[in-house]
């Protein structure tokens, strides 16, 4: 929803809005043009916004505070109950000047404190800031489907939604962790629990129970008045999500990408045919792509391998979404690493706790990718599969119902079929990059190029393969601290030939 900024001073400092518009200025692309540059200088703090306008346009604009001007709110992300929130605070005696998800925020600090992400549904980094006690809240939501970074300079606090706010103050940045939250400086401190109910019993209502949840999901993350984008491959996950899209928005577009006869988009095309909804298909050209690469490196942040070739993929999706003016797009990331998707769960000792793994270090590898391809065309993405009943959900389920008889993700096709047709239900996974027609030609090109970088240190941050040294030379050409180590561990996000295997 938007890119944000912050600075706060210790108990006396004074704090010119300059620097939060410096930081802000290299966050232009995730916010529309005419909301460029909020800022509000307040006694001890200054927040910034970009905001791309989706919930409340016309009035929401950010930063926001109260009535007395006291809270105030700088916010990126979507809380999907905000509505119930809102009529629950008004019932304690809260006013609202807005119909805004931020000002949820304002009043819901005001009421609950430190407790104030326990309410909230949604995907969120925000900054509240209590301008008459000089006290502040941050937090980020449970999976960190929204960027968040901080550091401390001095006796300041500096919060922003990349890396590349702080390059040009020369600061160094953390990432502030999914789940967690900040007091006036202190921590941050783990705010989230997993849910420990039991599941139903039997198979039948285990099917029913995930097809409710994943129904409810989508919805949530559809209601508004503008048209809706997905992120479509023609696999199952995305599929799931077109299909329940479909059923609850009225103008839904699926947005494909692909080399020409590619498998994937044959049935993208099939199923968007048989169930009426309107395609936009964008082929993909193997020397764009290599062009892209570092620029690729630049906008994702991000050396790994993987990532960077998915996004050279996936980002003309996203370049489509932006042409078509399109500002929601929802995507089907999430489902492999919560429902054992991949092969290597197949082989893995644990895949219980490689899945948890999984899910829990999506925050810096795909969906760090999903953000920062949408918001680099001012589109956010919305993610059901991390829907906290979903994953909750997933979390608890015996592998039996992930894999079985040789069928991954076996209750998303079973609580799925009937929503979509059974060829793509049950159509076995193949990885994207295959999927869109790319093997390894990026990778082979990355092999071949020289750097002057040290084998030595790439041992250390535990990058093995040759073709690494290209991405992580870009990555530090693009200004990015060195890593101290990478974000994939082999073994767990990685088969033994470096990546993944591709089906015959």
């Amino acid at each position: 929803m938007c890119g944000i900024t912050a600075e706060i001073a210790g108990p006396t400092g004074g704090v010119p809005g300059t620097r939060v518009q410096v930081m802000l200025s290299e966050i232009r692309h995730r916010g529309d043009t005419e909301h460029f540059g909020g800022v509000a200088e307040l006694p001890g703090a200054a927040l910034g916004c970009n905001r791309l306008a989706i919930v409340d346009r016309a009035t929401a604009a950010q930063p926001m505070s109260d009535t007395a001007r006291n809270v105030w709110a700088t916010f990126n992300g979507e809380i999907y109950n905000h509505a119930e929130l809102r009529r629950e605070l008004a019932g304690l005696g809260h006013r609202f000047q807005t119909a805004s998800d931020t000002e949820v925020l304002v009043h819901g600090y005001r009421e609950w404190g430190a407790d104030l992400p326990l309410h909230l549904d949604g995907m969120f980094a925000f900054v509240v800031y209590d301008a008459s006690r000089r006290s502040f809240l941050c937090a980020r939501d449970r999976f960190g489907v929204k960027p968040l970074y901080w550091a401390r300079d001095g006796d300041r606090l500096l919060f922003a939604s990349e890396i590349k706010c702080f390059l040009p103050i020369q600061v160094t940045p953390r990432e502030f962790p999914p789940g967690h939250l900040m007091v006036d400086g202190a921590g941050p401190h783990r705010y989230d629990e997993r849910d420990d109910s039991p599941l139903p019993d039997g198979e039948d209502e285990l099917v029913a129970g995930f097809r409710g949840l994943m129904d409810n999901a989508v919805r949530k993350r559809v209601q508004t008045d503008l048209p809706i984008g997905v992120i479509y491959s023609g696999g199952v996950d995305s599929a799931a999500v077109l299909g329940l899209a479909a059923r609850h928005h009225p103008d839904v577009t699926a947005i494909s990408v692909g080399f020409p006869g590619a498998p994937d988009l044959d049935f993208a095309e099939r199923s968007c045919r048989d169930l009426g909804i309107r395609q936009i298909t964008r082929h993909l050209e193997y020397g764009e792509l290599i062009d892209s690469m570092k620029s690729i490196v630049q906008q994702v942040e991000t050396f790994e391998v993987i990532d960077i070739m998915d996004s050279c993929v996936m980002a003309p999706a996203y370049e489509v979404a932006r042409e078509l003016g399109l500002k929601v797009v929802l995507v089907g990331d999430g489902s492999d690493e919560s429902l054992a998707g991949y092969e290597l769960f197949r082989e893995h000792p644990d895949p219980v706790a490689m899945s948890r793994y999984r899910v829990m270090n999506l925050h810096r590898t795909d969906l760090q990718r999903v953000d920062r391809l949408s918001m680099m065309n001012t589109v956010e993405a919305r993610v059901p599969f991390l829907d906290r009943e979903v994953v909750d959900f997933a979390w608890k389920l015996p592998m039996e119902y992930k894999f079985r008889d040789g069928i991954e993700k076996w209750i998303l096709r079973a609580a799925i079929s009937g929503v979509i047709p059974d060829y793509l239900a049950w159509r076995p996974k193949i990885r994207m990059p295959q999927g869109t027609g790319l093997l390894f030609q990026l990778i082979d090109f990355a092999r071949g190029q020289e750097t002057g970088l040290d084998g030595e240190l790439l041992r250390e941050i535990g990058l093995d393969q040759p073709e690494a040294a290209y991405f992580l030379q870009a990555y530090l050409d693009a200004g990015y601290p060195l890593p101290p180590a990478r974000y994939r561990r082999p073994g767990w996000d990685f088969a033994a030939n470096g990546y993944f295997v591709f089906q015959e």
